[in-house]
């Protein structure tokens, strides 16, 4: 692997170095301390690689710590117009993807680095607020829709800690269609779409 820092390597090589070597790093370090350039050099890359692949330093994380699907995508097409069983189909999408993939460990991981700094937390706010809220936010179209949509996102990240990082035996244990359909009423009434 030595010497091929750019053009001798095919370009999905390259990529894969690139974001192997910053889950490495990131993993090992908090958010701030973790420079294009040590991540390139452990990649054995051009540093511009890694705007070229990822834009900055925050799009090479996000990629770094991505669940096998994109769970942003995921979030929205189960969320659909809103309706009712928006709950129900969020919540068993989310636990799918979680119980059928290494999910678990990137989540963990992740965890740790949003909470071990400031510029972590703010750099993960954004993106959730910019990539996930904001559009789900637009689609809701209630009043308050901005106040329901951040109620029901702190509703789903505690059933989720709760079950899969904590692992309270109640919870970690219900099948998750079980927990999906009962939960999901919920995230339903907060969301409002009782009234669909």
């Amino acid at each position: 692997m030595a010497g091929r820092r750019g053009p001798a390597a095919s370009r999905g090589e390259i990529r894969e170095r690139l974001v192997s070597a910053a889950k490495e790093l990131f993993t090992e370090q908090d958010f701030p301390s973790v420079t294009i350039r040590a991540i390139a050099d452990r990649a054995e890359c051009d540093p511009g690689l890694v705007s070229y692949y990822f834009g900055s330093k925050a799009g090479i994380f996000r990629e770094a710590m991505s669940l096998p699907a994109d769970p942003v995508q995921l979030i929205s097409d189960a969320f659909g117009d809103g309706g009712r069983g928006t709950g129900e189909r969020v919540l068993l999408a989310i636990m799918e993807l979680w119980e059928e993939s290494e999910a678990g460990a990137n989540f963990r991981v992740m965890i740790t680095l949003v909470l071990s700094s400031d510029l972590s937390l703010q750099v993960f706010r954004a993106w959730v607020n910019e990539q996930m809220l904001t559009p789900l936010v637009e689609r809701l179209g209630v009043p308050d829709a901005r106040l329901r949509i951040e109620m029901a996102f702190s509703q789903a990240l505690g059933l989720f800690a709760t079950r899969y990082v904590y692992e309270m035996e109640g919870l970690a244990a219900m099948p998750r269609q079980q927990l999906a359909r009962i939960y999901g009423a919920y995230l339903d009434l907060t969301l409002g779409s009782f009234r669909k």
